[in-house]
């Protein structure tokens, strides 16, 4: 999902949200967990990218796997919304 969002994305943000991934090379936990019971169950976590930009993962191991970005405006009602996709 990912990946097609950042595609759909201005070239400038899509490069932008990029860079500002790197550091979760260094601390990925230095993230902030989304608060919502079904995001937890799964270890989701998210970090500003891009100044209004929410980008969201959660680790396996000791990989980062990057599930989606939104906008700040509405990030969390889209997060709220593909976890309750996943009838979890």
């Amino acid at each position: 999902m990912f990946q097609k969002q950042l595609k759909k994305l201005d070239r400038q943000v899509a490069v932008q949200i990029l860079e500002d991934m790197d550091c979760l090379k260094d601390d990925p936990l230095q993230s902030s967990v989304h608060d919502d019971p079904r995001a937890r169950k799964l270890g989701l976590r998210y970090i500003k990218v891009a100044h209004d930009w929410r980008l969201f993962f959660r680790m396996k191991d000791q990989q980062v796997l990057v599930e989606f970005v939104f906008h700040r405006e509405s990030a969390y009602e889209e997060a709220a919304r593909y976890l309750c996709s996943m009838k979890l």
